[in-house]
């Protein structure tokens, strides 16, 4: 989720031509829309949509440098009864942009609960031009989701990150009152809907998808929680499928419990490889500060001690929002640099606010302040999942347990009560090898800090048509992300040509962290602002926590006049 967001600051340095910018300038030689020329024209589709589909143009998605279209499509709230109660899925495509086009290449981002409606606006930028010639891209809010029938409840979270000391029963009675009442806060159609938004529906929608937009066969693309969506998919309609890329495969288990231990490992190791990468390099914000791990310690300890840090518009960092800012940081290398200038800026200032911007990045906090539903959804959908129901006292052994897995995130963890208070299960995840279908295509990312590396291994072995390619690399998820994966995705995709068992590649760029102050990317954006300014625009100040702010880029580009 956070990746995408974090691939935008590409997208509008390319857009924005940072690089041109000078005092003597030709403004009129600047063009409007330069990245990516063939690729962002959405062009005319090679086949017509299904009948069922509506598409026009979007009147609240997608930016200015990507235009959406948008088509609702209603689906039965219980799909054993077709005939009952439906619910509305939002749906949105960027037409090909070929003559010779396969069909539709559906996405899901991950979550459970990210928009994938959201995520098409930013990704279709970087999907590789052969896809986006040969496929209408296609993605989703899955139901209870964004811009679909969605999932409302109490979800303003300014300092709501919560730690949890072992030994403390005091604040666990407290965690488990506040899960117990949280349904209370939700309105009559969540709390009707809830039960019913969990994965083996989410994978009946979207075979609804792909018969709607005229496919015989799925074509899709799922990165994390999105590899759940694919693989139950493929083992409830294991002759609908064409073509599945799961990358960064999620533990074939019902069990949360079983989750929260492998991403209590993955998340220390994912900062074991930073600090190592920090540490080592001249240009990170920490080389003359001290060993990074002794910093985010030092930090942890402080901020203890003194409650909160100042950050950004009055607000405040919470230890707990210091913790989930770095988490969030580790997700892609390509903001282990903000990460090094967010300790930085705590340790020498006692300033959070940088830490707070990636932790919000998470969490769905939107530039007005409000947030989204990401994480009400996801809540709801992992306990639609699970079937079981333990008492408090276990739920509190289990994340004592993922606690214990970590050095650097225990009370983070240890805080987690679990499914407490969701409703009981109707339709627990579906679990299966998926037989009789095509081959399906798993990435794993061996420094993935969210779904652990042996997660993909486990889901590749669990499928009975599946081959593991296996990514020496950081960050979570690879495709779009890592270079030498897209060759691999592209053939398997357009040419159905599956790589060989026990194949992969590395990460080339991985050595290459920490760019010289000045050269990042996020540094030109802030860069080509100041130089706006300095020739007469109007155009507000920026800085890194405005940018990780606003992950779509809309308020930016909103600010500039062409």
């Amino acid at each position: 989720m956070f990746r995408v967001a974090v691939l935008r600051i590409g997208v509008l340095v390319a857009a924005l031509v940072v690089a041109s910018c000078a005092a003597d300038a030709d403004v009129e030689s600047i063009e409007a829309n330069p990245v990516g020329a063939g690729q962002l024209d959405p062009g005319e589709p090679g086949t017509d949509p299904a009948a069922t589909i509506d598409w026009e143009p979007c009147t609240d998605a997608g930016n200015a440098v990507v235009e959406l279209d948008c088509a609702t499509l209603q689906v039965p709230l219980d799909h054993t009864d077709p005939g009952g109660d439906r619910i509305d899925l939002a749906l949105a495509r960027v037409p090909a942009t070929g003559s010779d086009v396969i069909g539709s290449l559906v996405f899901n981002p991950g979550g459970p609960g990210a928009s994938g409606i959201d995520f098409l606006a930013n990704a279709a930028v970087v999907v590789p031009a052969e896809l986006a010639a040969r496929f209408d891209l296609v993605a989703f809010d899955p139901r209870g989701v964004g811009r679909s029938t969605s999932l409302v409840c109490d979800n303003d979270l300014d300092d709501e990150i919560v730690l949890l000391e072992e030994g403390d029963d005091e604040g666990w009675a407290d965690l488990v009152a506040e899960a117990e009442e949280f349904p209370s806060t939700c309105t009559d159609a969540t709390l009707e809907l809830a039960p019913w938004v969990g994965t083996n529906n989410a994978a009946r929608d979207l075979d609804l998808i792909r018969d709607a937009v005229g496919d015989g066969q799925l074509s899709y693309v799922g990165f994390s929680y999105g590899t759940r969506l694919g693989a139950t998919y493929a083992e409830l309609f294991p002759d609908n499928v064409r073509a599945l890329v799961l990358d960064g495969g999620v533990k074939p288990t019902d069990d949360l419990d079983e989750l929260d231990l492998g991403q209590a490992e993955g998340f220390d190791l994912a900062f074991g490889n930073f600090a190592a990468a920090c540490d080592a390099a001249d240009d990170c914000a920490l080389a003359d500060v001290g060993p990074t791990r002794d910093v985010y310690e030092g930090l942890v300890a402080e901020i203890a001690d003194e409650g909160t840090f100042p950050a950004n518009d009055g607000r405040v960092l919470t230890p707990g929002e210091l913790q989930l800012g770095v988490v969030a940081a580790l997700y892609s290398t390509e903001t282990w640099p903000i990460l090094a200038d967010a300790l930085e800026l705590a340790d020498e200032d006692q300033d959070g606010s940088l830490l707070q911007a990636l932790a919000d990045t998470l969490l769905g906090r939107r530039p007005d302040g409000t947030y989204d539903n990401s994480q009400v959804a996801n809540g709801f959908v992992n306990c639609a999942d699970d079937p079981s129901r333990p008492p408090a006292d276990e739920v509190r052994e289990a994340a004592d347990e993922a606690a214990a897995r970590s050095e650097l995130f225990d009370d983070l963890l240890r805080a987690d009560t679990g499914c407490i208070g969701a409703p009981d299960p109707v339709d627990p995840l579906v679990i299966g090898p998926a037989a009789g279908a095509a081959p399906i295509l798993v990435i794993g990312t061996t420094g993935d800090p969210a779904t652990p590396y042996e997660w993909s291994v486990e889901l590749a072995d669990s499928l009975a048509s599946a081959v593991l390619f296996s990514v020496e690399g950081e960050g979570h998820t690879a495709f779009l992300s890592i270079d030498c994966v897209e060759p691999v995705v592209v053939d398997y995709l357009v040419d159905l040509e599956v790589p060989s068992a026990d194949s992969g590649c590395s990460d080339e760029a991985a050595g290459d962290v920490f760019p010289p102050t000045g050269d990042s990317e996020l540094d030109q954006l802030i860069a080509f602002f100041e130089c706006l300014r300095d020739n007469g625009a109007d155009v507000p100040e920026l800085s890194a926590a405005d940018v990780l702010a606003d992950p779509s880029g809309e308020t930016l580009l909103d600010a500039l006049d062409p």
